[in-house]
């Protein structure tokens, strides 16, 4: 498995769903090989550590190359990183100038652990790793899964960076499957790359409801007639904080007391803040930076409603860790969660007056909120939404892999 984010090296919902599923994967008693292009970390055995709830963690091995690469990066981001990174690293642990000097010097590593590492089939997690993971096939012979959890079309809009696009469509030509994780997805790679839909199987993400963050006590931090309402991702174009702020403006006039958390950080926070300036809620608007681990399930639990104002969204892990907490949430309309989930408000992403309207219902009618947070969690907490199914599914695709490429080879 060709991975790009792992927790604790988390810039969005890839960690987690790359945790879940290796979780998930192990109870199917798979065997893992786990690469990954860290950041600058303290430990080798960190991402072997975080696999708690696996009943044999021996079953996971990790690879950790040294690198500045990181997970959504543009290229002015890493070269703004690399020069971080030279002044506390030596030069010859570094891969390369820009990002994609780094990830076909990624290939090349992957390339010969391909050589020394068993495996039966090579499993490479978005546009990163795909170069990886055609070398990979190419001296394993193996069959190659590309992974599809986002596209530049959903990073950038209709600007898409036309290398990375074209290491995209590449992947996805050179795999055996491809796996998507909605049909909303789907869609956008079948018309934007012509990849063939007989070769895209689609596999919605769950999560780990066993995990004990769900039960955490939020911190007190707001008096009780000051309802909470949460955005939480990263603030970029992507996610909608444009849409978040402007709705944030028109629920004050209904709901005077209410507070704003956005949690995270991205490209367009300094714009999020002046704006909060501007339309003078600043008082009311609460920027935590990026949250991680246990900080992440509080400020859900803190929260009255969690709001996902996304321009695009192939998933949505958020929605799912919002109803296990017990936090209404509002989707969009246009996004992969929205295909699993009922018990959710969902809207378009642009009409910031329909927000308006579904937030300020919740924070005013204690029994809307109620019925909302109840059924939310009772639904987020059937086994389809957990770890079994999308592991189960992938099994499958594994071995559908795995017989297509034997019957190709005439083995």
């Amino acid at each position: 498995m060709l991975g790009w984010e792992f927790p604790p090296y988390q810039a969005g919902g890839l960690a987690t769903a790359t945790l879940g599923l290796v979780k998930g994967l192990l109870r199917q008693q798979i065997k893992i090989t786990l690469i990954v292009p860290f950041a600058v970390g303290k430990s080798e055995l960190v991402g072997l550590r975080l696999i708690s709830t696996a009943k044999d963690r021996r079953r996971l091995r990790t690879h950790r190359i040294v690198s500045p690469l990181g997970p959504y990066m543009s290229e002015g981001e890493y070269r703004t990183t690399y020069s971080q990174f030279i002044q506390g690293t030596k030069i010859a642990t570094l891969y390369g100038r820009n990002i994609f000097e780094e990830v076909d010097r990624f290939a090349e590593i992957v390339a010969e652990l391909a050589h020394e590492e068993p495996h039966d089939v090579i499993h490479a997690h978005d546009w990163i790793t795909y170069a990886a993971g055609i070398q990979a096939k190419r001296v394993s012979g193996c069959p190659l899964i590309t992974h599809v959890h986002a596209t530049e079309y959903d990073r950038a809009g209709d600007n898409p960076n036309p290398e990375i696009y074209r290491r995209e469509r590449e992947g996805m030509m050179a795999a055996d499957l491809v796996i998507a994780n909605s049909q909303y997805l789907k869609r956008s790679v079948i018309r934007h790359y012509q990849i063939p839909e007989q070769k895209i199987e689609v596999v919605h993400w769950g999560i780990d409801e066993d995990r004990p963050e769900y039960y955490l006590e939020p911190p007190v931090l707001f008096k009780p007639d000051e309802p909470v309402v949460l955005f939480l991702g990263r603030v970029t174009r992507q996610k909608g904080p444009d849409y978040f702020i402007e709705m944030a403006r028109r629920v004050v006039d209904f709901v005077p007391t209410v507070r704003f958390i956005v949690a995270g950080t991205g490209d367009m926070l300094p714009r999020i803040i002046e704006r909060a300036v501007e339309l003078g809620i600043s008082h009311r608007v609460h920027f935590t930076g990026a949250l991680h681990n246990e900080d992440v399930f509080r400020v859900l639990k803190l929260a009255d409603v969690c709001v996902m104002p996304s321009v695009s969204e192939p998933f949505g892990l958020v929605a799912l860790e919002s109803l296990k907490s017990g936090t209404p949430c509002i989707v969009p309309k246009e996004s992969g969660v929205a295909e699993v989930l009922h018990n959710v408000f969902k809207v378009d992403f642009w009409d910031i007056e329909e927000m308006t309207n579904k937030v300020v219902g919740i924070l005013k009618y204690p029994e809307l909120y109620t019925e909302l947070s109840e059924r939310g969690f009772q639904e987020v907490s059937a086994r389809r939404l957990g770890l079994e199914e999308p592991s189960r599914r992938i099994y499958e695709i594994y071995r559908r892999a795995i017989e297509s490429v034997s019957i190709a080879s005439g083995s």
